[in-house]
């Protein structure tokens, strides 16, 4: 006989265990595409667009990207 499967349900939400992996920012350039350093901070990405933008005034928009850990968490079986 096959495998037998059997439908369940699942919740996806972020991962806020003390082992997931930390939430994480860059910003982009909309101009140039050049990209900040990755960090766990705003501070850091805010300090590289000022830097950014006082060497090229012209460069108004960014653009952030944002890695955030999710979970699927098992529930019931149907």
């Amino acid at each position: 006989m096959g495998t037998v499967y059997r439908p369940r349900e699942h919740t996806i939400a972020p991962n806020r265990e003390p082992d997931a992996e930390p939430i994480t920012r860059s910003v982009e350039c909309m101009a140039c595409s050049a990209t900040s350093p990755v960090s766990e901070g705003h501070i850091q990405t805010q300090e590289w667009i000022l830097k950014h933008v006082r060497e090229f005034p012209a460069h108004l928009d960014y653009r952030e990207h944002v890695t955030l850990p999710y979970r699927v968490r098992p529930g019931r079986w149907l």
